[in-house]
């Protein structure tokens, strides 16, 4: 099963948003062309899964240039896998960031796996999959993501194996099993799992493909324009709670279990509807404005040296906090009003970037450049 070049790196319909999509077949057809946004936090675990792999292939790497905390958390997935492969039983090979491609099975079925760990001496192939996130613990068992990536790296190897047995290594997450879990079960229930994934990737193409909510939604590119969505926030927001009104406590229940969510989908509304306006498709009623300008030192070094030639040696330690020249605003307070037209002197006004607002706040709407709104027209 080779490999396709020209092709998105991502699935539509690959084994990190299964649970989604298997769930909400429609979210694949409102998903397409809908602009890649990345978080912080994806972000910083895609430099964990490189940190990884380079340590696994021995490569050289420069720990500093990584944040606090990163490495002591990759080397526990590291550990783990350095510790299957060095068992005194073990006798096979090792793959690091394991590309497959289930095309054969359904169109758009490909991904890659962290690591899969083939040991011929008991005929068992170990597929991990590293989660550096924090925010929620996740299970080994009956884990769609990790049947993909088992199922992928099964078909793909070819190898003559009788057991699988997945590997979740979540370092930074307390989960009752601890930092690493595993389940092992025989191969073949495998082959019954690429079954059902065939049929979910084939209902995700139906042109009437049912919309379904749920705690999926929070990561779904289409949550900012999904009708379900929309219809669920509204139902929520017209229910209404009084203590000295009778009220029906399951109403409530719903109301709390959704209002999480219902968070999640108001930011990507917003974020969306930002990127459209910076595109030159202003959402009605809106406009794009520039956030209000904070001051700055002009040259620090130059502010920081004319302060020193102002004020008493005693007190140029209150103009630091170790070991940088502190914000105008701290200067003036710790120095007092007297020295206020000095930092004007010394500062310049700087506005931090643009926000959408409602046309009757204040503020005056960004003009569009010639090639801005020509985008807009063309695309």
């Amino acid at each position: 099963m080779s490999l396709q070049n020209n092709r998105p790196t991502h699935s539509l319909i690959g084994a990190s948003s299964m649970h989604r999509w298997a769930e909400c077949p429609a979210s694949v057809r409102m998903s397409k062309g809908m602009p890649n946004t990345s978080s912080k936090y994806a972000e910083e675990g895609t430099e964990a899964h490189e940190l990884a792999a380079a340590i696994l292939n021995k490569e050289p790497v420069n720990v500093d240039l990584y944040p606090e905390g990163m490495l002591e958390a990759v080397q526990v997935y590291v550990e783990a896998v350095r510790a299957d492969f060095g068992a005194a039983d073990f006798a096979g090979t090792v793959q690091i960031e394991h590309s497959f491609d289930l095309s054969e099975l359904h169109p758009g079925l490909y991904g890659t796996a962290d690591c899969v760990i083939y040991n011929s001496s008991n005929k068992l192939l170990r597929v991990y999959d590293y989660k550096h996130g924090q925010g929620m613990a996740v299970e080994v068992e009956n884990n769609e993501q990790l049947k993909y990536y088992g199922l992928g790296a099964l078909l793909s190897t070819n190898y003559p194996c009788e057991f699988v047995e997945l590997v979740i290594v979540q370092p930074r997450c307390v989960h009752p099993a601890g930092p690493i879990r595993r389940h092992k079960f025989p191969s073949i229930e495998l082959l019954e799992f690429a079954a059902d994934l065939v049929e979910a990737a084939k209902r995700t193409e139906d042109p009437k493909a049912p919309f379904k909510s749920g705690e999926h939604c929070r990561f779904c590119p289409a949550a900012a324009v999904c009708p379900e969505l929309f219809g669920r926030a509204k139902s929520v927001a017209m229910k209404e709670f009084s203590p000295v009104k009778s009220y029906v406590p399951a109403d409530l229940k719903e109301a709390l279990m959704w209002a999480d969510q219902l968070k999640g989908w108001i930011k990507s509304v917003e974020e969306f509807a930002y990127q459209e306006a910076q595109k030159g498709r202003v959402p009605p009623g809106y406009k794009l404005v520039q956030t209000r300008a904070t001051r700055k030192w002009e040259d620090i070094n130059k502010a920081a040296k004319t302060l020193e030639n102002h004020v008493l040696d005693s007190e140029v330690r209150h103009l630091y906090t170790d070991p940088e020249l502190k914000s105008p605003a701290q200067v003036e307070k710790a120095l007092g009003k007297n020295i206020k037209d000095l930092v004007a002197t010394l500062t310049v006004s700087v506005s931090s970037g643009t926000k959408l607002v409602p046309e009757m706040e204040p503020g005056e709407a960004i003009k569009l450049d010639a090639q801005t709104e020509f985008s807009a027209i063309t695309h």
